[in-house]
Protein backbone atom coordinates (compact mmCIF):
# COMPACT_ATOMS: atom_id res chain seq x y z
CA UNK A 1 0.00 0.00 0.00
CA UNK A 2 1.47 3.29 -1.07
CA UNK A 3 1.45 5.99 1.62
CA UNK A 4 3.28 9.21 2.48
CA UNK A 5 6.20 9.28 4.92
CA UNK A 6 8.37 12.36 5.42
CA UNK A 7 6.73 13.90 2.31
CA UNK A 8 7.82 10.93 0.20
CA UNK A 9 5.76 8.09 -1.20
CA UNK A 10 6.70 4.68 0.19
CA UNK A 11 5.22 1.24 -0.42
CA UNK A 12 4.25 -0.51 2.82
CA UNK A 13 4.24 -4.23 2.08
CA UNK A 14 5.69 -5.83 5.21
CA UNK A 15 4.38 -4.52 8.53
CA UNK A 16 6.34 -5.74 11.55
CA UNK A 17 4.73 -5.96 14.98
CA UNK A 18 6.15 -6.81 18.41
CA UNK A 19 4.96 -6.86 22.02
CA UNK A 20 7.22 -5.65 24.82
CA UNK A 21 7.16 -5.65 28.62
CA UNK A 22 4.71 -7.62 30.73
CA UNK A 23 1.95 -9.61 29.06
CA UNK A 24 -1.69 -8.66 29.50
CA UNK A 25 -5.13 -8.92 27.94
CA UNK A 26 -5.61 -7.13 24.62
CA UNK A 27 -2.27 -7.72 22.86
CA UNK A 28 -3.76 -10.34 20.56
CA UNK A 29 -6.84 -8.21 19.98
CA UNK A 30 -4.72 -5.29 18.72
CA UNK A 31 -2.89 -7.63 16.34
CA UNK A 32 -6.17 -9.11 15.11
CA UNK A 33 -7.81 -5.69 14.67
CA UNK A 34 -4.87 -4.61 12.52
CA UNK A 35 -4.78 -7.87 10.55
CA UNK A 36 -8.48 -7.64 9.70
CA UNK A 37 -7.97 -4.21 8.15
CA UNK A 38 -4.89 -5.43 6.25
CA UNK A 39 -6.86 -8.37 4.84
CA UNK A 40 -9.72 -6.09 3.89
CA UNK A 41 -7.42 -3.64 2.08
CA UNK A 42 -5.61 -6.46 0.26
CA UNK A 43 -8.86 -7.36 -1.53
CA UNK A 44 -8.56 -4.23 -3.65
CA UNK A 45 -4.82 -3.55 -3.79
CA UNK A 46 -2.70 -4.43 -6.85
CA UNK A 47 -0.30 -7.35 -6.43
CA UNK A 48 2.74 -5.14 -5.87
CA UNK A 49 1.07 -3.34 -2.95
CA UNK A 50 -0.52 -6.19 -0.99
CA UNK A 51 0.53 -6.29 2.67
CA UNK A 52 1.51 -8.95 5.17
CA UNK A 53 1.82 -8.76 8.94
CA UNK A 54 5.05 -10.12 10.42
CA UNK A 55 5.24 -10.94 14.12
CA UNK A 56 8.66 -10.37 15.71
CA UNK A 57 8.90 -12.86 18.56
CA UNK A 58 9.97 -11.87 22.09
CA UNK A 59 9.68 -8.12 21.67
CA UNK A 60 12.72 -5.95 21.07
CA UNK A 61 14.89 -9.00 21.74
CA UNK A 62 13.90 -10.31 18.28
CA UNK A 63 15.81 -7.44 16.69
CA UNK A 64 19.01 -8.00 18.66
CA UNK A 65 19.58 -11.55 17.36
CA UNK A 66 21.45 -12.69 14.26
CA UNK A 67 18.82 -15.26 13.31
CA UNK A 68 15.37 -14.42 11.99
CA UNK A 69 12.88 -14.69 14.84
CA UNK A 70 9.71 -13.76 12.99
CA UNK A 71 6.52 -15.36 11.72
CA UNK A 72 3.86 -14.27 9.25
CA UNK A 73 0.57 -13.80 11.09
CA UNK A 74 -2.63 -15.23 9.60
CA UNK A 75 -6.31 -14.99 10.50
CA UNK A 76 -6.31 -18.55 11.83
CA UNK A 77 -3.60 -17.56 14.35
CA UNK A 78 -5.78 -14.85 15.85
CA UNK A 79 -9.42 -15.82 15.24
CA UNK A 80 -9.63 -17.31 18.74
CA UNK A 81 -6.42 -15.98 20.29
CA UNK A 82 -7.74 -12.43 20.54
CA UNK A 83 -10.18 -13.66 23.19
CA UNK A 84 -7.44 -14.66 25.63
CA UNK A 85 -4.71 -12.82 27.50
CA UNK A 86 -0.99 -12.96 26.81
CA UNK A 87 0.65 -12.52 23.43
CA UNK A 88 0.98 -15.13 20.71
CA UNK A 89 4.23 -13.51 19.54
CA UNK A 90 5.71 -13.59 23.05
CA UNK A 91 7.35 -10.72 24.92
CA UNK A 92 10.46 -9.67 26.81
CA UNK A 93 11.68 -6.76 28.90
CA UNK A 94 14.46 -5.64 26.57
CA UNK A 95 15.79 -2.09 26.64
CA UNK A 96 17.60 -1.31 23.39
CA UNK A 97 18.88 1.90 24.93
CA UNK A 98 20.33 0.56 28.17
CA UNK A 99 23.99 1.43 28.66
CA UNK A 100 24.99 -2.16 27.99
CA UNK A 101 22.96 -2.32 24.75
CA UNK A 102 24.20 1.07 23.59
CA UNK A 103 27.75 -0.22 23.96
CA UNK A 104 26.77 -3.23 21.84
CA UNK A 105 25.13 -0.87 19.31
CA UNK A 106 21.82 -2.67 19.77
CA UNK A 107 19.71 0.10 18.16
CA UNK A 108 21.85 -0.06 15.02
CA UNK A 109 21.61 -3.86 15.07
CA UNK A 110 17.84 -3.64 15.37
CA UNK A 111 17.61 -1.32 12.39
CA UNK A 112 19.87 -3.59 10.33
CA UNK A 113 17.60 -6.53 11.13
CA UNK A 114 14.48 -4.58 10.15
CA UNK A 115 16.02 -3.80 6.79
CA UNK A 116 17.29 -7.37 6.34
CA UNK A 117 13.76 -8.69 6.94
CA UNK A 118 12.44 -6.01 4.55
CA UNK A 119 10.12 -4.59 7.21
CA UNK A 120 8.66 -1.34 5.86
CA UNK A 121 6.92 -0.21 9.05
CA UNK A 122 7.17 -1.32 12.70
CA UNK A 123 4.35 -1.35 15.24
CA UNK A 124 5.25 -1.72 18.90
CA UNK A 125 2.75 -2.73 21.59
CA UNK A 126 3.74 -1.98 25.17
CA UNK A 127 3.93 0.44 28.07
CA UNK A 128 5.74 3.75 28.20
CA UNK A 129 9.21 2.16 28.25
CA UNK A 130 8.53 0.04 25.17
CA UNK A 131 6.77 2.87 23.32
CA UNK A 132 9.48 5.34 24.28
CA UNK A 133 12.09 3.10 22.65
CA UNK A 134 9.97 3.03 19.48
CA UNK A 135 9.77 6.82 19.44
CA UNK A 136 13.51 7.10 19.90
CA UNK A 137 14.22 4.52 17.18
CA UNK A 138 11.89 6.19 14.71
CA UNK A 139 13.44 9.58 15.28
CA UNK A 140 17.06 8.40 15.25
CA UNK A 141 16.77 6.32 12.08
CA UNK A 142 13.90 8.17 10.32
CA UNK A 143 11.86 4.99 10.18
CA UNK A 144 8.04 4.59 10.11
CA UNK A 145 7.09 3.62 13.68
CA UNK A 146 3.76 3.27 15.45
CA UNK A 147 2.72 2.01 18.88
CA UNK A 148 -0.24 1.07 21.05
CA UNK A 149 -0.43 1.62 24.84
CA UNK A 150 -0.85 -1.45 27.00
CA UNK A 151 -0.47 -1.86 30.71
CA UNK A 152 -2.64 -3.39 33.36
CA UNK A 153 -1.48 -0.49 35.59
CA UNK A 154 -3.42 2.00 33.40
CA UNK A 155 -0.71 4.63 33.92
CA UNK A 156 0.24 5.77 30.39
CA UNK A 157 -0.55 9.37 29.51
CA UNK A 158 -2.45 10.14 26.31
CA UNK A 159 -5.30 7.72 26.85
CA UNK A 160 -8.11 7.47 29.38
CA UNK A 161 -7.61 3.72 29.51
CA UNK A 162 -4.97 1.21 28.45
CA UNK A 163 -5.83 -2.28 27.33
CA UNK A 164 -5.06 -4.90 29.95
CA UNK A 165 -6.45 -2.82 32.80
CA UNK A 166 -10.08 -3.94 32.75
CA UNK A 167 -9.23 -7.66 32.71
CA UNK A 168 -6.75 -7.23 35.57
CA UNK A 169 -9.43 -5.48 37.63
CA UNK A 170 -12.08 -8.13 36.93
CA UNK A 171 -9.71 -10.99 37.81
CA UNK A 172 -8.63 -9.15 40.97
CA UNK A 173 -12.24 -8.68 42.02
CA UNK A 174 -12.87 -12.42 41.62
CA UNK A 175 -9.81 -13.12 43.78
CA UNK A 176 -10.93 -10.67 46.50
CA UNK A 177 -14.46 -12.03 46.56
CA UNK A 178 -13.26 -15.62 46.85
CA UNK A 179 -10.95 -14.70 49.73
CA UNK A 180 -13.75 -12.79 51.43
CA UNK A 181 -15.77 -16.01 51.68
CA UNK A 182 -13.05 -17.57 53.83
CA UNK A 183 -12.50 -14.36 55.79
CA UNK A 184 -16.17 -14.37 56.81
CA UNK A 185 -16.27 -18.08 57.53
CA UNK A 186 -13.31 -17.98 59.94
CA UNK A 187 -13.47 -14.43 61.37
CA UNK A 188 -10.09 -13.60 59.85
CA UNK A 189 -8.34 -10.58 58.43
CA UNK A 190 -6.82 -11.19 55.00
CA UNK A 191 -4.11 -9.03 53.45
CA UNK A 192 -4.20 -9.27 49.64
CA UNK A 193 -1.34 -7.91 47.55
CA UNK A 194 -2.17 -6.80 44.00
CA UNK A 195 0.07 -5.55 41.21
CA UNK A 196 0.57 -1.82 40.76
CA UNK A 197 4.09 -0.39 40.61
CA UNK A 198 3.71 3.39 40.87
CA UNK A 199 0.02 3.86 40.15
CA UNK A 200 -2.69 2.09 42.14
CA UNK A 201 -5.54 2.04 39.63
CA UNK A 202 -5.96 -1.76 39.76
CA UNK A 203 -5.98 -1.92 43.56
CA UNK A 204 -8.32 1.08 43.78
CA UNK A 205 -10.92 -0.20 41.30
CA UNK A 206 -10.69 -3.85 42.37
CA UNK A 207 -10.63 -3.03 46.07
CA UNK A 208 -13.79 -0.95 45.90
CA UNK A 209 -15.63 -3.22 43.45
CA UNK A 210 -14.64 -6.30 45.47
CA UNK A 211 -15.83 -4.82 48.76
CA UNK A 212 -12.44 -4.59 50.49
CA UNK A 213 -12.48 -2.74 53.80
CA UNK A 214 -9.10 -1.02 53.38
CA UNK A 215 -7.15 -0.18 50.18
CA UNK A 216 -3.50 0.90 50.35
CA UNK A 217 -2.04 2.63 47.27
CA UNK A 218 1.36 3.78 45.90
CA UNK A 219 0.02 7.33 45.76
CA UNK A 220 0.11 7.56 49.55
CA UNK A 221 2.46 6.63 52.35
CA UNK A 222 0.88 4.03 54.63
CA UNK A 223 0.17 5.28 58.15
CA UNK A 224 0.51 1.92 59.90
CA UNK A 225 -1.08 3.01 63.20
CA UNK A 226 -4.09 4.31 61.30
CA UNK A 227 -4.42 1.02 59.39
CA UNK A 228 -4.19 -0.93 62.66
CA UNK A 229 -7.12 1.07 64.06
CA UNK A 230 -9.11 0.53 60.86
CA UNK A 231 -8.54 -3.23 61.00
CA UNK A 232 -9.57 -3.36 64.66
CA UNK A 233 -12.69 -1.34 63.87
CA UNK A 234 -13.66 -3.65 60.99
CA UNK A 235 -13.09 -6.78 63.09
CA UNK A 236 -15.18 -5.36 65.93
CA UNK A 237 -17.98 -4.36 63.53
CA UNK A 238 -18.22 -7.43 61.28
CA UNK A 239 -15.74 -10.02 62.64
CA UNK A 240 -13.71 -10.13 59.41
CA UNK A 241 -11.62 -7.74 57.34
CA UNK A 242 -9.99 -7.57 53.89
CA UNK A 243 -7.02 -5.28 53.28
CA UNK A 244 -5.94 -4.76 49.65
CA UNK A 245 -2.34 -3.62 49.21
CA UNK A 246 -0.84 -2.41 45.94
CA UNK A 247 2.70 -3.78 45.49
CA UNK A 248 3.99 -0.20 45.17
CA UNK A 249 2.52 1.06 48.46
CA UNK A 250 5.17 2.76 50.64
CA UNK A 251 5.96 2.81 54.34
CA UNK A 252 8.40 5.72 54.12
CA UNK A 253 8.53 9.01 52.26
CA UNK A 254 10.64 12.02 53.15
CA UNK A 255 7.72 14.27 52.15
CA UNK A 256 5.48 12.64 54.75
CA UNK A 257 5.15 14.01 58.31
CA UNK A 258 8.20 12.96 60.27
CA UNK A 259 6.17 11.59 63.17
CA UNK A 260 4.41 9.11 60.86
CA UNK A 261 7.67 7.94 59.26
CA UNK A 262 9.28 7.60 62.70
CA UNK A 263 6.26 5.65 63.95
CA UNK A 264 6.34 3.32 60.93
CA UNK A 265 10.05 2.73 61.40
CA UNK A 266 9.58 1.90 65.08
CA UNK A 267 6.81 -0.59 64.30
CA UNK A 268 8.84 -2.18 61.50
CA UNK A 269 11.88 -2.53 63.76
CA UNK A 270 9.72 -4.59 66.14
CA UNK A 271 8.83 -6.90 63.27
CA UNK A 272 12.39 -7.25 61.97
CA UNK A 273 13.71 -8.10 65.44
CA UNK A 274 11.18 -10.92 65.89
CA UNK A 275 12.47 -14.32 64.68
CA UNK A 276 8.94 -15.22 63.66
CA UNK A 277 9.30 -12.79 60.76
CA UNK A 278 12.72 -13.96 59.60
CA UNK A 279 11.52 -14.16 55.99
CA UNK A 280 10.33 -10.55 56.09
CA UNK A 281 13.71 -9.51 57.48
CA UNK A 282 15.52 -11.49 54.79
CA UNK A 283 13.49 -9.74 52.07
CA UNK A 284 14.12 -6.39 53.74
CA UNK A 285 17.88 -6.92 53.65
CA UNK A 286 18.05 -8.09 50.04
CA UNK A 287 19.49 -5.57 47.55
CA UNK A 288 16.85 -4.09 45.27
CA UNK A 289 16.78 -5.61 41.78
CA UNK A 290 16.24 -3.43 38.70
CA UNK A 291 14.93 -4.43 35.29
CA UNK A 292 16.60 -3.33 32.04
CA UNK A 293 14.74 -0.02 32.13
CA UNK A 294 15.92 0.76 35.67
CA UNK A 295 12.57 0.01 37.31
CA UNK A 296 12.73 -1.61 40.73
CA UNK A 297 11.28 -5.13 40.73
CA UNK A 298 8.57 -4.85 43.35
CA UNK A 299 6.61 -7.38 45.37
CA UNK A 300 6.44 -8.15 49.06
CA UNK A 301 4.64 -5.08 50.39
CA UNK A 302 1.80 -7.38 51.40
CA UNK A 303 4.26 -9.31 53.62
CA UNK A 304 5.28 -6.10 55.39
CA UNK A 305 1.67 -5.05 55.99
CA UNK A 306 0.69 -8.55 57.14
CA UNK A 307 3.60 -8.73 59.62
CA UNK A 308 3.03 -5.19 60.91
CA UNK A 309 -0.65 -5.87 61.55
CA UNK A 310 -0.13 -9.28 63.12
CA UNK A 311 2.68 -8.04 65.36
CA UNK A 312 0.79 -5.01 66.63
CA UNK A 313 -2.72 -6.36 67.23
CA UNK A 314 -4.19 -8.94 69.60
CA UNK A 315 -6.74 -11.70 69.17
CA UNK A 316 -6.98 -11.28 65.38
CA UNK A 317 -6.10 -14.12 63.00
CA UNK A 318 -4.35 -12.89 59.85
CA UNK A 319 -3.67 -14.51 56.49
CA UNK A 320 -1.67 -13.24 53.49
CA UNK A 321 -2.50 -13.83 49.83
CA UNK A 322 -0.60 -12.53 46.78
CA UNK A 323 -2.62 -12.37 43.60
CA UNK A 324 0.59 -12.08 41.57
CA UNK A 325 0.67 -12.72 37.85
CA UNK A 326 -2.66 -14.59 37.88
CA UNK A 327 -4.53 -11.34 37.21
CA UNK A 328 -2.63 -10.90 33.93
CA UNK A 329 -3.83 -14.18 32.43
CA UNK A 330 -6.89 -16.17 31.52
CA UNK A 331 -9.72 -14.77 29.46
CA UNK A 332 -9.46 -11.30 27.98
CA UNK A 333 -12.55 -9.49 29.19
CA UNK A 334 -14.84 -7.71 26.75
CA UNK A 335 -13.60 -4.17 27.35
CA UNK A 336 -10.01 -5.18 26.60
CA UNK A 337 -11.00 -7.15 23.51
CA UNK A 338 -12.88 -4.18 22.13
CA UNK A 339 -10.22 -1.62 23.05
CA UNK A 340 -7.51 -3.82 21.53
CA UNK A 341 -9.50 -4.30 18.33
CA UNK A 342 -10.15 -0.56 18.12
CA UNK A 343 -6.47 0.26 18.59
CA UNK A 344 -5.55 -2.26 15.88
CA UNK A 345 -8.10 -0.71 13.54
CA UNK A 346 -6.77 2.78 14.36
CA UNK A 347 -3.17 1.72 13.67
CA UNK A 348 -4.09 0.69 10.15
CA UNK A 349 -5.89 3.98 9.61
CA UNK A 350 -2.78 5.86 10.79
CA UNK A 351 -0.68 3.92 8.25
CA UNK A 352 -3.17 4.63 5.48
CA UNK A 353 -3.09 8.35 6.31
CA UNK A 354 0.73 8.39 6.53
CA UNK A 355 0.48 9.32 10.20
CA UNK A 356 3.62 7.79 11.75
CA UNK A 357 5.45 8.30 15.03
CA UNK A 358 2.19 8.13 17.00
CA UNK A 359 0.18 5.81 19.24
CA UNK A 360 -3.62 5.71 19.64
CA UNK A 361 -5.41 6.73 22.80
CA UNK A 362 -9.02 6.95 23.94
CA UNK A 363 -10.49 10.33 24.79
CA UNK A 364 -14.26 10.69 25.38
CA UNK A 365 -14.66 7.38 23.50
CA UNK A 366 -12.85 8.78 20.45
CA UNK A 367 -9.49 7.67 19.06
CA UNK A 368 -6.76 10.30 19.32
CA UNK A 369 -3.16 10.22 18.05
CA UNK A 370 -0.33 10.86 20.52
CA UNK A 371 3.33 11.49 19.73
CA UNK A 372 5.56 8.47 20.51
CA UNK A 373 8.46 10.75 21.40
CA UNK A 374 6.39 12.34 24.16
CA UNK A 375 5.03 9.12 25.68
CA UNK A 376 5.40 8.81 29.43
CA UNK A 377 4.01 6.81 32.32
CA UNK A 378 3.21 7.90 35.82
CA UNK A 379 -0.48 8.73 35.38
CA UNK A 380 -1.22 8.61 39.09
CA UNK A 381 -4.53 8.67 40.94
CA UNK A 382 -5.24 12.29 41.88
CA UNK A 383 -6.29 12.96 45.46
CA UNK A 384 -9.53 14.55 44.25
CA UNK A 385 -10.51 11.35 42.40
CA UNK A 386 -13.97 10.25 43.58
CA UNK A 387 -12.91 6.63 44.11
CA UNK A 388 -9.84 7.72 46.07
CA UNK A 389 -12.15 9.19 48.72
CA UNK A 390 -14.34 6.06 48.68
CA UNK A 391 -11.55 3.49 48.99
CA UNK A 392 -11.65 2.72 52.73
CA UNK A 393 -15.09 1.29 53.47
CA UNK A 394 -14.26 0.84 57.15
CA UNK A 395 -14.24 4.62 57.55
CA UNK A 396 -18.00 4.57 56.96
CA UNK A 397 -18.87 1.91 59.55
Amino acid sequence: MKVKFQDKEINIKKIGILTGGGDCAGHNAVIYGLLKRINQANQNLPGGEKMELIGLKEGWKALTKDKDNSVELKTEDLKDSFKVCGTIIKSSRTNLFSNANLEKKAPEKAMENLKRMKIDCLIVLGGDDTLGAAGRMGKQFTFPMLGAPKTMDNDVFGTECTYGFESAVVESVHFIENIMTTARSHNRCFVIELMGRHAGWVALHAGIAGGADIVLLPEETVDVKKVIKQVEKAMAYQKYCVVVVSEGARLFDKRYPKEVSDSNEELLDKVLSDKKYALVKARHLLPKKLDSFGNEQLGGMGEYVFALLEKNTENIEFRLQNCGHAIRGGVAHIADRLLGLRFGDALFQFIKEGKFGVYPGIEADNIVANNLVDVKGGKFIPQDNQLFAMRNAVDFY
